[in-house]
């Protein structure tokens, strides 16, 4: 199928503003919605800042400098812009880039987000919980905080989508900061959908199951687990037991972001193979 043909009206001509856009889950979303038609700000940490607590490899500048060759190459428009999701200023700088650079922002996906190694809450440090807070849920809220109020100059058919976890439908163990976490972008995106409806704006959030990433990467050297041993714990705990791939979360997204889905808004939508259900 060409990429003309691909085209859908749900994103001709409109622009998405994606946080951890560098590789991963963000990288095949941006993708994904480029192939539709839309153009999009890629947003990651690249060379402004590093992760400490855990220590964790973060998308590099290179990598999102190829995320926007991949877009252009589609005939769409790509923003790169380095920003640390916990920096409020920063954030609020990446939408008003997008916005000058591309115009406007009708999508935001909020994607951004790390892990750590297990632990009992208890073993947990201090600032392992502060990091996994300050990344997973107040850089969501730093994100939409930046980008609504752009939403908002042409609210119709502008959406969210905060990317959470099945441990924010059902907890884990040995991750409570991950789980925090994720229970609180779960309970941000519902307190959107309804502050945001009367404009006509819909917020979702989709909550997968474990899948093979660069955070399966970071999973495996944090605790020392063989890769495909880790996998075979996210499928034995899943009704399906097969790998969840990375473009199933991205079919979700789109989807929720797409004209079909014009009247979904406060829905916790789970790809997780049957996980939060077992």
């Amino acid at each position: 199928m060409s990429r003309e043909s691909a085209v859908d009206e749900s994103f001709a001509s409109r622009v998405a503003f994606i946080t951890g856009a560098g590789r991963g889950q963000g990288r095949s979303h941006a993708l994904r919605l480029a192939e539709l038609g839309a153009d999009v700000a890629l947003v990651d940490l690249g060379s402004v800042g590093s992760v400490s607590s855990p220590t964790y490899a973060t998308a590099t500048r290179d990598e999102l400098n190829s995320v926007a060759d991949e877009v252009r190459g589609l005939g769409r428009r790509a923003l790169v812009v380095e920003a640390d999701v916990r920096s409020a200023e920063q954030m609020v700088d990446a939408a008003a880039s997008a916005v000058r650079e591309l115009g406007q922002i009708d999508y935001v996906v909020a994607n951004a987000g790390i892990t750590d190694g297990f632990a009992p809450t208890w073993e947990l440090a201090p600032e392992n919980w502060q990091t996994m807070i300050d990344i997973n849920l107040t850089g969501v809220f730093h994100t939409v905080r930046a980008a609504i109020p752009h939403l908002l100059v042409e609210p119709a058919g502008r959406g969210l989508v905060l990317i959470g976890s099945g441990v924010a439908i059902k907890a884990v163990p040995n991750l409570s900061h991950y789980v925090a976490a994720k229970y609180g972008v779960r309970g941000l995106a519902a307190a959107l959908a309804a502050e945001l409806g009367p404009y006509g704006i819909r917020c979702n959030s989709v909550h997968p199951a474990g899948i093979n990433t660069e955070m399966t990467t970071a999973m495996v050297e944090l605790n020392g687990i063989p890769r495909e041993e880790l996998l075979e714990r996210f499928r034995s705990g899943q009704l399906l037991q097969m790998n969840v791939e990375i473009s199933d979360i991205t079919a979700a997204v789109v989807w929720l972001l797409s004209d079909e889905a014009r009247f979904v808004t406060g829905v916790e939508l789970t790809v997780d193979a049957g996980e939060s259900k077992k």
